[in-house]
């Protein structure tokens, strides 16, 4: 399921699991329980793009400026939908004139940000990219077996 977010909150990225964990009543109806789901799933993919916001602000991928009126903004990159996976895994908009390996090369700051200890950034065509909040770090040289 893909949902496209809005909202604010900070709570970490796994706490879907969490959420959608609830012992299920006999007595309550099951369109109830469906729609406090999708709700619930909803409220869980607006915590983690506000949480993108945040993360972002703290890296170099953010674009800060000034309005007409000299109101401060900043302007990041764009989270399009939120699969809650496993793994979770965001499709983010780029703004115009960053590339994928402007992401590659922050993603400790990304993962530090996310909550979680690794990311990975693959390419989903022009201008998208996917980024997928790795619950376990990847293994990324042999070691070697203790004797």
């Amino acid at each position: 399921m893909t949902l496209i977010s809005s909202g604010v909150s900070k709570r970490p990225v796994n706490r879907y699991d969490e959420l959608s964990s609830h012992r299920r009543s006999r007595w309550t109806p099951r369109w109830l329980q469906r729609r406090r789901e999708a709700d619930d799933l909803a409220r869980w993919a607006t915590e983690v793009m506000w949480q993108w916001n945040d993360t972002m602000d703290n890296t170099n991928l953010a674009h800060h400026t000034v309005t007409a009126s000299r109101l401060p903004i900043m302007v990041a990159p764009q989270v399009e939908s939120v699969d809650p996976g496993p793994p979770v895994t965001l499709l983010v908009r780029m703004l115009p004139g960053q590339v994928i390996d402007d992401f590659a090369a922050e993603a400790h700051r990304i993962a530090a940000g996310m909550d979680v200890p690794a990311v990975r950034v693959d390419s989903c065509g022009h201008g998208f990219i996917e980024v997928i909040l790795l619950a376990n770090e990847p293994v990324r040289a042999a070691m070697p077996v203790p004797a």
